[in-house]
């Protein structure tokens, strides 16, 4: 690929003014760029191979960061393998211990990226490798951001009721190395929420409104094997 040729980026949830050039991906300026920045270069410090490194601001104003080989799913909706899951639970808590007690967490437990849904991990064969589009991260806890990723990247309601389900989320459980209490509680709570924050948009709400109710009628087998 020429070093200057723009190819628009449309892959999993990729907004217009994305685009590729050559092994970087160019993307507008966001209000908090320079956090977002900033958390970059502190992966880059510590080794993290799992997010997407910063390298400047080009002349048309756009942030550049290192594009990752690999493919975007589209949707959240994908059935991924056991192993698929497993590595999406070291990633994240990579991301959490790396992020503990660093201006990052801000006096809260971790640094939380605000979307943990599959198409915000870039995949390689059928393994995430990495975590992109970190604008909006913000300090958190464990429990919610977690929960967030067993719900959107797991995304119990794609393997049915009860098992699998169950077994996929005690797999991401066990690769995270948590031992909490609260998650089925916490997953309740980060579907609910996404109900407010898509209130006014029809398909979305139908959407999120299926997925609660998912979770509310599997609430009691999924505390019997996550809490």
């Amino acid at each position: 690929m020429a070093d200057d040729v723009e190819i628009p980026l449309r892959g999993g949830i990729a907004p217009r003014g994305i685009v590729r050039v050559g092994d970087t991906v160019r993307r507008p300026l966001k209000p908090d760029a320079v956090d977002v920045h900033a958390l970059l270069r502190h992966f880059e410090v510590v080794g993290f191979d799992g997010a997407p490194r910063f390298l400047g601001i080009d002349a048309k104003n756009r942030e550049i960061v290192s594009y990752i080989e690999g493919w975007t799913p589209l949707h959240n909706g994908y059935r991924l393998s056991e192993d698929a899951v497993r590595a999406g639970g070291r990633l994240l808590r990579r991301v959490h211990d790396l992020t503990e007690g660093t201006k990052f967490a801000s006096g809260a437990e971790v640094a939380c990226h605000p979307n943990l849904s599959q198409p915000n991990f870039v995949f390689r064969g059928s393994l995430p490798v990495a975590i992109i589009d970190w604008d909006g991260t913000r300090p958190g806890t464990r429990l919610r951001n977690f929960a967030d990723f067993l719900w959107a990247f797991v995304h119990p309601a794609v393997y049915g009721e009860g098992d699998p389900a169950e077994r996929m989320l005690r797999l991401a459980v066990d690769a995270y190395g948590w031992t909490g209490a609260g998650l089925t509680d916490a997953m309740l709570e980060v579907v609910g929420d996404f109900q407010d924050v898509v209130r006014g948009a029809p398909e979305a709400m139908a959407w999120g409104a299926g997925e609660l109710e998912y979770m509310e009628r599997n609430a009691h087998l999924f505390r019997s094997t996550l809490g």
